[in-house]
């Protein structure tokens, strides 16, 4: 096991054959510290000497190696605060990608949302060449056209604006979003998404502050990146990197500036930001701005209902051996996932979980790019069963249900309305079972939604560790009324949950959730988002 291994994407890389050579991330370190000067401020014309998480970041990004030995990783989400060195490291990635990547004729493109960003990013590249005589004498800064052109090797820095950007004639080696949080929609991403096709190892980085919202390609790069460093998503070619504090945080604790400024002590002074939050903490609109910017907090965020640390605590493997059952249904529109989950035991002793999960067999791909998990691998690890056809065949859950009921007492089932009625009243009608149909308000959901977070946090539920349930938990998130009921929110969740609104309408169906479950403010009362 690498000392360099942090988490559980690097896990499943050494699993796959990945290493981590030490010595081809000191040479880009090495390169940057021996050729780029830095170009404005105190430091202005002196060597770059990284500060220790550009040098963490870049051992990390060129020092892990696939088994072929090219770089592992082709995409990175690289999330901190303001005034922590970004452009610099910005530009002197793009120097380092043109010269020393090993590309042939390298074509590197810095990427922004407009013409002045783009300028931004661009000057400091050109004044870090200008400044560097070694650079000077190698590199044509052609200012007019944004250009910084390596005669020699063939290559080219580009900056782009997304007014003007067109994929046309691109063959990017590497391409850099900067401020990908400025980024509205997904033109310009999508555009060199696929610019880096005949490359042998192309690279794609987003280098971004927090957005003012959980939207955009931005909030998607974040949440992708979690899920991958949590094992919710493999994917052992992509780096993320986030520096931010927690919602909970004490913003009056220098350890939760630290979290979001890492420069802290070094390009920013703790007496300024110090000076700066006491200035934004009496008006709320500037609060929010300084918490977005040197904080990394989104203060608009809506916190995730479910802890992933207290749900992994819960997945010891179902002990019962009969009894009866209650269960909760999902169904998608048709062309998508359904879910079914059941419960046995006590709510006081503790509660078993199952869930059986269906897809329409002929859609799998596409809701594999759509979702971003493996959903052939979990089905050939029996977590899903596909349905022929393109969309879902209710039939095959209809006999689930009825094979379920056959070798187990059915209690009770409970049943989102929403596309169920024809299956609710077959099973009830013609298999006599005990469904009835569950309505997805307040009044309905809050018990039982209630309930299920202190089954949680008791850890008196047993799910077995189910991945695609997982992936709904870490998903989920709650919204309240103004009476303080609450119920998950497919809205505002992120991506799917079906496998949560399934076992909230199965603990209803146990008859689980009252006055006991407890009172859930969400500022007083925050959940960690992981």
């Amino acid at each position: 096991m690498t000392a360099d291994c942090r988490d559980a994407s690097d896990g499943s890389a050494l699993a796959e054959g990945c290493r981590f050579d030490e010595s081809a991330g000191r040479f880009a370190c090495g390169f940057i510290e021996g050729f780029c000067r830095l170009s404005t401020g105190r430091w202005a014309g002196e060597p770059f000497r990284l500060i220790d998480w550009q040098r963490d970041y870049l051992m990390r990004l060129f020092g892990w190696r696939r088994p072929d030995g090219k770089r592992r990783f082709r995409t990175s989400y690289l999330e901190i605060a303001k005034k922590n060195g970004k452009s610099s490291l910005v530009a002197a990635l793009a120097v380092y990608l043109l010269l020393a990547d090993g590309e042939g004729s390298p074509e590197v493109h810095l990427n922004a949302v407009d013409r002045d960003q783009a300028s931004i990013v661009f000057d400091e590249a050109k004044r870090m060449v200008e400044q560097s005589p070694e650079l000077a004498g190698r590199l044509e800064v052609i200012d007019s056209r944004k250009r910084i052109v390596d005669p020699k090797g063939k290559g080219v820095i580009r900056a782009n604006s997304a007014d003007v950007a067109s994929k046309d004639g691109v063959n990017a080696s590497a391409v850099i979003f900067d401020e990908l949080h400025r980024q509205k929609t997904r033109e310009m991403w999508d555009i060199f998404a696929y610019a880096s096709v005949a490359r042998e190892q192309p690279l794609r980085i987003a280098i971004t502050t927090a957005g003012e919202d959980e939207t955009g390609p931005w909030w998607e790069q974040r949440d992708y990146s979690e899920k991958v460093a949590a094992g919710i998503i493999p994917d052992a070619s992509h780096l993320g990197v986030i520096y931010r504090a927690m919602p909970g945080d004490d913003p009056e604790d220098p350890a939760t500036w630290r979290k979001a400024n890492p420069s802290l002590g070094v390009t920013i002074r703790e007496e300024d930001f110090a000076r700066e939050l006491a200035e934004a903490r009496p008006d709320p609109s500037r609060w929010a701005n300084f918490a977005r910017l040197r904080l990394n907090i989104v203060t608009r965020a809506d916190a995730a209902f479910i802890d992933l640390a207290e749900w992994d605590a819960c997945a010891a493997a179902p002990v019962d051996e009969g009894g009866p059952i209650h269960a909760g249904l999902d169904l998608s529109d048709g062309d998508d996932l359904s879910a079914l989950c059941y419960l046995a035991g006590d709510p006081e002793e503790g509660v078993d979980v199952r869930w059986k999960f269906w897809l329409p067999a002929d859609n799998i791909v596409a809701l594999e790019r759509r979702h971003g998990v493996p959903y052939r691998a979990w089905a050939e690890r029996g977590w899903i069963e596909l349905t022929p056809g393109s969309v879902i065949d209710y039939a095959w859950i209809r006999r689930a249900i009825v094979d379920l009921a056959a070798g187990r007492e059915l209690a009770a089932l409970l049943v989102d309305p929403y596309n169920a009625t024809g299956l609710s009243i077959e099973l009830r009608e013609q298999d006599g079972l005990p469904v009835e149909t569950i309505r997805q308000g307040y009044l309905s959901l809050s018990a039982p939604t209630k309930e299920l977070r202190r089954l949680i946090r008791a850890r008196r539920l047993r799910h077995g560790g189910n991945p695609i349930a997982r992936w709904h938990a870490a998903n989920a998130v709650a919204e309240q009324d103004a009476a303080g009921n609450i119920k998950l929110s497919k809205r505002k969740s992120r991506r799917k949950i079906d496998a949560m609104a399934a076992l909230v309408n199965a603990v209803a169906a146990l008859g689980a959730g009252g006055a006991d479950a407890g009172e859930w403010d969400p500022v007083a009362d925050p959940i960690i988002i992981i």
